[in-house]
Order: C-alpha cells, then sequence, then structure tokens
C-alpha cells in the first residue's frame, strides 16, 4: 500500500521531539512490513530527522524544488501583528491567521506532490496538517487523522478551518482512552480509535532496589515551561540534607528561555552539585539502566514517551494526578505515585521512594509489565489494520459511483 506521512504542523530536520520519534518509527514498521512510505513534511532546510529512519522511507520537504527553497512560510509583519494582538484574547484565532496563510503557502505545493505521487493513504501528524492537505490542497484521499496532544488540552483551540478539516477525515486516532469523551464532543460521527505509541522493551534494565555508592532522580524531556522542570527542582531541595548521595538529572534540549532561568535558578541556590542540567543524549538506555527514579512534572501530556521508556526500564515514576497523559500511564501506588500538584506533595513521594528501596524495586516491576500492553507489534498491527479499513472503504466507495 501507497502511504503519505503529512508532516507539516512542526520542523522536522534534525527534531528530537515525540511527534518525530513517532513518525519515525511508524514509517520504519510500515515499510519493514512491505508499504511504500513517504514523508512528507515542511522546513526552512532539507535533511534527515533526528531519529533513525529507514532508507527506504522517501522524504519530500514541500517547501524545496531541485534543492532550492521555493516557498517562504513565514507570515509577513502584518499578519504576525494581527495575530499576537488577538492571541491573548482567544488561542484558535491566533491559530487560524497561522493556518490561513500558511495554507495559501503550502496547498499547492501539497497539490503538485499528491499529482505526481498517487497514494492510497495520508496519515496525517497534526491537526494543521490535515487543514492543508484536505481544505488547502483540495485532497480527497482518505486521510487518518492522528492527536499526538491530549484532546482535552488541543481541541478547545482549534481554528474553525482545522476543525472543519478534521471532520472530512476518514477516521481519527487518539493516544489514551481518557480523550475519547472530548473526540467524540467536537467531531460527533467522525470514528475515533485509540492507538497507543510503540514502546520497546528495553534494552537495558535498571535496578532501582539495588543498593548504591550514589542515586539518581532523573527527567526526561526539553526542557520548558511544559514540562516545568523547575517544579522538581524546587521539590528536592528540602530532601538534600537527608539524602546526600541522591541527584537529579535533566536529559533533553536546554536551549528555551526557560532552561536559561532554571539554570541560573540553580546557580544561584548553588545546588549545581546535586542537580545537573545534561543536555542532549544519544545513549538514553544508559540513562535509565542507571537511574532509580523518574519523574514527570509537566503540566500535561499527550502520550509521554519518555514516562513509557522509562517504566519499561524498570523505573518507578512519580507525576501530577491533573497531568493529562501521565495520569493516564502511571497507576497510583501500583508503579508510581500521582500527587496533586504542588512542590509539597512532590517532594513527599519523592521521598517515600527515595527511603524505600524494595518499593521502587517492586513499583519498577509493576512498570515493566504495565508497558507491555504498548509491545511494538501489537501497536504496528493495530495500525495496518485501521489503515487498511480506511482505504478499503474508499475502494468500495469508488466502485460504488463506478457502477
Amino acid at each position: 500500500m501507497r502511504i503519505i506521512i503529512a508532516h507539516f504542523g512542526t520542523y522536522y530536520v534534525n527534531m528530537a521531539g515525540g511527534v518525530e520519534k513517532v513518525t519515525c518509527n511508524l514509517a520504519n514498521a510500515l515499510v519493514e512490513r512491505g508499504h511504500e512510505v513517504t514523508i512528507l513534511y515542511r522546513d526552512d532546510k532539507e535533511g534527515n530527522p533526528y531519529f533513525p529512519l529507514d532508507k527506504r522511507v522517501n522524504q519530500y520537504n514541500i517547501l524545496f524544488e531541485n534543492g532550492k527553497k521555493v516557498v517562504s512560510e513565514k507570515l509577513p509583519l502584518p499578519l504576525r501583528i494581527v495575530r499576537e494582538l488577538v492571541r491573548p484574547l482567544k488561542q484558535s484565532a491566533a491559530q487560524a491567521v497561522n493556518a490561513k496563510f500558511k495554507g495559501k503557502q503550502y496547498g499547492p505545493q501539497i497539490r503538485k506532490f499528491l499529482d505526481s505521487h498517487p497514494a492510497d493513504v495520508i496519515l496525517s501528524c497534526s491537526v494543521p496538517s490535515a487543514k492543508y492537505v484536505i481544505e488547502d490542497a483540495g485532497c480527497t484521499l482518505p486521510v487518518v487523522e492522528m492527536i499526538h496532544a491530549h484532546p482535552n488540552v488541543q481541541f478547545p483551540n482549534l481554528s474553525k478551518s482545522e476543525i472543519r478539516a478534521v471532520k472530512k477525515c476518514r477516521v481519527m486516532q487518539i493516544l489514551v482512552p481518557s480523550g475519547l469523551d472530548m473526540a467524540h464532543r467536537y467531531f460527533p460521527g467522525l470514528p475515533v480509535v485509540v492507538i497507543g505509541n510503540a514502546v520497546a522493551p528495553a534494552r537495558k534494565i535498571a535496578h532501582p532496589g539495588k543498593e548504591k555508592n550514589h542515586y539518581k532522580i532523573i527527567c526526561v524531556g526539553n526542557i520548558s515551561g511544559r514540562k516545568q522542570q523547575l517544579m522538581l527542582v524546587k521539590a528536592f531541595l528540602p530532601l538534600m540534607k537527608d539524602f546526600p548521595n541522591w541527584s537529579v538529572d535533566f536529559w533533553g534540549d536546554d536551549s528555551s528561555f526557560y532552561a536559561k532561568k532554571m539554570k541560573e535558578y540553580v546557580e544561584h541556590k548553588h545546588i549545581g552539585n546535586a542537580i545537573h542540567i545534561c543536555g542532549k543524549t544519544d545513549r538514553i538506555d544508559d540513562v535509565y539502566a542507571d537511574a532509580d527514579i523518574f519523574c514527570m512534572p509537566s503540566r500535561d501530556e499527550g502520550f509521554p514517551l519518555a514516562l513509557t521508556e522509562a517504566m519499561a526500564a524498570g523505573l518507578p515514576a512519580v507525576g501530577f494526578n491533573d497531568s493529562t497523559g501521565v495520569n493516564d500511564i502511571i497507576e497510583n501506588e501500583i508503579n508510581g505515585y500521582l500527587v496533586a500538584r504542588s512542590t509539597l506533595d512532590l517532594s513527599k513521594a519523592l521521598k517515600k521512594l527515595m527511603q524505600n528501596s524494595q518499593l521502587r524495586e517492586e513499583m519498577g516491576t509493576h512498570g515493566i509489565r504495565s508497558m507491555q500492553q504498548y509491545e511494538p507489534n501489537r501497536i504496528w498491527n493495530q495500525w495496518e489494520d485501521v489503515i487498511a479499513e480506511v482505504a478499503e472503504k474508499d475502494w468500495r466507495n469508488i466502485n460504488q459511483i463506478n457502477h
């Protein structure tokens, strides 16, 4: 089957984000199963993704032709001013400004590609991607909309044009069952399937109950205001005196303004010996295997890959009970702790695990078991079933029209 993955919502080249990782993993799995796969993306440069990609997967940047950039995606100054003026009033209005201008830029390029590269199904990596493909490129191929954020967080901010486009998709895929009510509320009549992200068995297993000279709490993810890593720093402060052989390691892109303020806080408090901001790594398996507790203080998540990978490696996890995605993965008091959103409650949960090696080991073992439901082949089978059903229904519709 000829499958196009439309990746227009975020940048693509050398991006170490969750959407990009899922995109590469899905493309690799589908091409390995005999499908012809193309990742259609937009970026201000041509190149490869950050994550491994099978050489059989085709890649095409819609902003380029023959190695030269032919389309600008930057909003003109007047539109940027309008966008920022309306953003405080309503986020969906700001998104509408983006969607309208970029749709005019991207639509003809997408149409040109589709006209010369026949496909059976399009997998849209984001709501904006579906809007560009369906509304701006006039595509009539069956589109499967993939929702990487939690519907409760994302859908209230969608523009009217984005909602209109998604309603024209054949199926919507969401990551966790808790998003079903919101999906049905915004898109009544649209079939919705729940397919989580694939979580491979860990290459290296952690031993959080083992006696060591030094113990680590880790947090993996780009350092940002949405992930709220500073809350973990503040929660760890009152524990430092009683647990001098513990530290907190943060792994992920640390180039944001939020990361800068966090580094300044660590320096101001003179706690750099216990709080380590480590940056990116290409040895994440070693990071998990060497740790004892995983903490994710995010405000919200869709399907937190780092959390599931850490649990698959056998780490007990701690997060907030109001964090979408996180509260879908952590089972309170079974494979970790879900606590109220406060540094005090976070600190108490961490302390329970820090002082009890047997509890860390038991919760870590439960984490490994709970991640087995996301075993890759099971997830890829679910995806193949959805793709085949969508393509088959489309063939039947065409057949009925022709006869």
